[in-house]
C-alpha cells in the first residue's frame, strides 16, 4: 500500500539524516556561544570591500537561521553599516552555514562544497546589486528601528539577553538552551520537509517532475519551491535529495539551495517588521534572481 511505503521511506530518511541534524543543532548550540547579536557589527567595520568580504565569510559559516540573521543584520544597519554587507549576511549566509553544510553531507561532500561556493558567489553578485540599485532607493532606511523586538519571533532560536554582553564562557545550561532553542526553530520544519520528501519519492514520478520543473526556466521555478516554507539548518536536503533521483537538475538544485532558506513566507514577516513589507518584497525579489541566475549558469555548465 501507498500509506506503508510513505512511511517507510519517511524512516529510511530519517534515519539517514538524523545523525547529521543532531551534530549539526549540537555544534551550533555550541558555537553560540562565541557569538551575539552584535557580532556582525563589531566584525564589519572598514572599508565596504572589506564589509562585504568579511560579512559574507562570517555569513556563510556562522550557525544561525534566517531568522536570527534578520536582527543581527538590523543591529549592524542601526549603527550605520552598508546595505551591502548587511543584506549579503542574510541572503548569502543563510544558503550555507555550518549546520546546513553538515547536514547537506547527505548528498555528498562534492555538494556540501558546492554549497560554499554558491553562497560565496551569490554573495558577490548580490553585493553588486545591491550596491548599484539598492542602496541609492534604501537611503536611511532602518537606521533608527526598534531592533529587539525583531528577535521574539517564532523563527529566531536565539534570544535578545543579558547574557549577550556575557563573557564567552562554554557553560552547559547555556548551550542547553541554545539547542532546546534551535531544535524548537528547527524540528516541526524538517518534520514537513521529510514527509514532503517521503511523498515525492513515493507518489511523484520522474516524468512529473520534469513536466513541472524542466525545461529552460527550471531554475526560476525550483528557486520558488521553498516559498510557503521556512527550510534552515539544512532542512531543504531532504527535498532536494529525492528531487536528484527524479531528476531534478543541477542547476535546478543550486538554485533551491539559494532560495529556499530566504526566499520564503515566514522570513518576508520577519524583514518586513524590519524594512517595511514594500522594502522586503523587493529584497526577495532580489535573492530569488540571484538565485535564480546561478541556478541557470550553473544549470548550462552541467549541461555542456
Amino acid at each position: 500500500m501507498i500509506f506503508f511505503e510513505i512511511i517507510t521511506t519517511f524512516r529510511d530518511i530519517t534515519l539517514d539524516i538524523l545523525p547529521l541534524i543532531i551534530i549539526s543543532l549540537v555544534l551550533a548550540a555550541v558555537l553560540a556561544q562565541y557569538f551575539s547579536p552584535r557580532s556582525l557589527d563589531r566584525l564589519i567595520q572598514g572599508t565596504p570591500s572589506r564589509a562585504v568580504l568579511v560579512s559574507s565569510f562570517f555569513g556563510v559559516f556562522l550557525p544561525a537561521t534566517t531568522g536570527c540573521r534578520v536582527p543581527m543584520a538590523a543591529i549592524a544597519r542601526k549603527s550605520g553599516a552598508a546595505w551591502a554587507p548587511v543584506l549579503t549576511f542574510i541572503a548569502a549566509g543563510s544558503a550555507a552555514g555550518v549546520s546546513t553544510l553538515i547536514v547537506t553531507l547527505l548528498l555528498g561532500w562534492q555538494l556540501a562544497v558546492l554549497r560554499i561556493i554558491i553562497a560565496l558567489l551569490s554573495a558577490l553578485v548580490l553585493s553588486l546589486v545591491v550596491t548599484k540599485f539598492i542602496e541609492p532607493r534604501f537611503a536611511t532606511a532602518a537606521m533608527d528601528c526598534e531592533v529587539e523586538p525583531l528577535f521574539d519571533n517564532d523563527f529566531c532560536e536565539y534570544c535578545f539577553e543579558a547574557e549577550d554582553d556575557a563573557p564567552p564562557v562554554l557553560r552547559l545550561s547555556r548551550v542547553w538552551r541554545s539547542l532546546a532553542r534551535g531544535a524548537r526553530v528547527v524540528v516541526p520544519w524538517l518534520a514537513l520537509s521529510l514527509l514532503l520528501a517521503s511523498l515525492i519519492e513515493v507518489v511523484v514520478s520522474e516524468e512529473t517532475v520534469t513536466a513541472l520543473l524542466g525545461g529552460p526556466l527550471e531554475a526560476p521555478k525550483a528557486a520558488l519551491l521553498g516559498l510557503p516554507f521556512y527550510f534552515v539548518f539544512g532542512a531543504d536536503v531532504p527535498i532536494i535529495y529525492v528531487l536528484l533521483k527524479k531528476g531534478l537538475s543541477l542547476g535546478g538544485a543550486v538554485a533551491f539551495m539559494l532560495a529556499a532558506p530566504v526566499v520564503n513566507a515566514p522570513v518576508f514577516a520577519i524583514v518586513g517588521r524590519w524594512l517595511g513589507y514594500r522594502r522586503a518584497l523587493v529584497f526577495l525579489a532580489l535573492c530569488w534572481l540571484v538565485a535564480a541566475a546561478i541556478g541557470m549558469l550553473f544549470g548550462y555548465m552541467d549541461a555542456r
